[in-house]
């Protein structure tokens, strides 16, 4: 399957679903507050080729919308619908841009890399931040007064209304 945006070092998927290993993904409200912590990110030390902002209508539109999956990669999204958690994340993501929210891509492959952002969220306080790692997701932010925005509901994920 072709690469759809040159930024991701290793690619944005993973058995045909979005999955930018090493990468953490963060939702902000506006394009701005994006912008700003992108900048923020650069100002902590982190390269320009490793931290990038992108419209929730790029993000919905152009990386999540999987038209080219192959018949191997529709089994592995099937196989991820069964033990993963990554199909839930892209449907939050299309609702969390739908209703105007902006996403930053920080390439973190090691640990200290999501310390560093931890320490940027904390004055550049994201709606949610995850960190995609080789064999899990791992949440780094999430604004529990916020839930709503991202899920579409004020259920936590895995509680039934």
């Amino acid at each position: 399957m072709e690469q759809r945006w040159d930024f991701f070092k290793q690619g944005e998927t993973t058995w045909g679903e979005f999955y930018p290993t090493h990468y953490i993904l963060a939702g902000y409200e506006s394009d701005a507050d994006a912008q700003a912590a992108e900048e923020a990110f650069r100002a902590s030390g982190v390269a320009a080729e490793d931290v990038r902002a992108a419209t929730g209508q790029f993000v919905a539109g152009y990386l999540e919308t999987r038209g080219d999956r192959n018949a191997l990669d529709k089994l592995g999204s099937k196989l991820a619908d069964v033990v993963g958690t990554e199909n839930e994340f892209v449907a939050q993501d299309k609702l969390f841009a739908r209703r105007g929210g902006a996403f930053l891509f920080v390439y973190a492959p090691r640990e200290q890399d999501a310390e560093n952002a931890k320490a940027v969220f904390a004055s550049h306080p994201p709606t949610f931040a995850r960190r995609y790692l080789h064999v899990a997701i791992e949440e780094l932010v999430l604004h529990k007064d916020k839930v709503h925005t991202i899920r579409g509901t004020d259920t936590p994920r895995g509680q039934q209304p």
